[in-house]
């Protein structure tokens, strides 16, 4: 009888501790419960846009709701150089748009979009274009990697032009290693295009690798659409690129 009465008392007792233990509420996980709905974003067209330079083109607007109730919305724009006011169709460049809204719980959702905007010259009088790249590294028999999308060349003063990336997106876009490994900052000048007469600024480095990059030849065939060039870089690598203009 002794025995099964303490077995009643201990029973009791870890009733107790159990019961006081689940009152007394952990903050951390009060509301672990609690539903919450992230910002929906909806725009028209694709997240990312081709676009001539001085076409009627209109930017489409971004809204963002929760559970069905908008929401403000904040845009970022970046540009080849740093961040801009908003996509200008007037101006060539590789915008990057980064529209964000706060939900009610404090919850922060975002949506990209890129706006390639480009002139495209003729190659008789002007090099601007978008262009598709097939790069060689190192005098490889066959290309590493070809077709690549999309490197720009725009035009920023009298007879100069600024490349994207002056080894083709060999790491950006081939790689897949992203923007941030961009050759970015080369300018050609067209001293005379039909005699394929170019001079070049001076040396550049490769995005988050470093290191210097100098431009060795440029040359334009208007018939063919293309611009072909070769980068030193002095970690080793020289790159022979071929740019093909894509139509917009």
């Amino acid at each position: 009888m002794k025995n099964y009465m303490n077995y009643i008392k201990s029973a009791f007792l870890l009733c107790l501790m159990v019961t006081f233990a689940s009152c007394d509420k952990d903050p951390s996980v009060s509301d672990v419960s609690r539903v919450t709905f992230f910002p929906t974003f909806v725009y028209d067209g694709p997240a990312t846009s081709l676009i001539p330079c001085n076409s009627d083109y209109e930017i489409p607007p971004v809204t963002a709701s929760e559970n069905g109730v908008d929401l403000p919305v904040t845009t970022k724009v970046v540009g080849m150089n740093g961040t801009v006011p908003a996509v200008d169709i007037t101006k060539a460049d590789i915008y990057t748009e980064t529209s964000s809204a706060v939900n009610a719980d404090g919850f922060t959702g975002q949506t990209v979009r890129t706006f390639w905007v480009a002139c495209t010259g003729d190659l008789t009088t002007s090099i601007e274009g978008l262009y598709s790249s097939t790069v060689v590294r190192n005098g490889s028999v066959s290309p590493q990697y070809t077709d690549m999308q999309y490197n720009l060349i725009r035009k920023v003063g009298d007879n100069q032009y600024e490349l994207s990336d002056a080894i083709g997106g060999y790491y950006d876009l081939g790689r897949q290693y992203g923007e941030a490994y961009r050759a970015k900052g080369m300018i050609v000048t067209a001293n005379d295009i039909p005699s394929n007469d170019f001079s070049f600024s001076g040396t550049i480095g490769v995005g988050a690798f470093g290191g210097e990059l100098n431009m060795l030849s440029f040359a334009a065939d208007p018939g063919a659409g293309q611009v072909t060039f070769s980068s030193d870089w002095s970690f080793g690598y020289v790159f022979e690129v071929t740019y093909t203009q894509v139509p917009l």
